[in-house]
């Protein structure tokens, strides 16, 4: 449980933290931050309570955060990207990429090896189930658009 609040309060941070450098306007740095933590917590009940492996948390993170991003935009009538840039900080692998360098510098490449690898399939859940997440949004929403412009006729 302590674990789990640490890395919601850290998560937050991380997510306003960069959601200010980024000049996200002031309406969107708290719906974003809440997206964030709600993420990294889904990733941890996901990989620790549930035993999910890894690379299935961070994608199910991902697409639940970039939904969540998707429909918060719509209703804020805001760019998507605003919200889901800085959602996305607290699963980022930078502790994954740390050991990766840090085992080259001592020499030891198989650990290297498995840091860095592990840290690239955690990236490519995380840009897949973003992507995937995109695409089926805009295919809806172009749907929708059709849709609503042939009632309107």
């Amino acid at each position: 449980m302590h674990e789990l609040l640490v890395g919601a309060a850290g998560a937050f941070g991380g997510t306003i933290g960069l959601a200010c450098l980024l000049n996200a306007p002031r309406r969107t740095l708290l719906p974003s931050s809440l997206i964030g933590v709600l993420g990294y917590v889904l990733y941890l009940l996901l990989s620790l309570a549930a035993g999910q492996s890894m690379i299935f948390s961070y994608f199910l993170s991902t697409v639940v955060i970039a939904v969540i991003c998707e429909i918060a935009a719509r209703v804020m009538r805001t760019p998507t990207t605003i919200f889901l840039l800085s959602a996305l900080v607290p699963l980022v692998p930078g502790y994954s990429f740390y050991r990766a360098m840090l085992a080259l510098v001592e020499d030891q490449g198989a650990a290297a090896a498995a840091s860095g690898l592990q840290a690239v399939q955690i990236v490519g859940a995380i840009a897949v189930g973003a992507a995937v997440t995109t695409v089926v949004f805009r295919a809806l929403g172009m749907r929708w658009g059709e849709q609503h412009a042939a009632r309107g006729r």
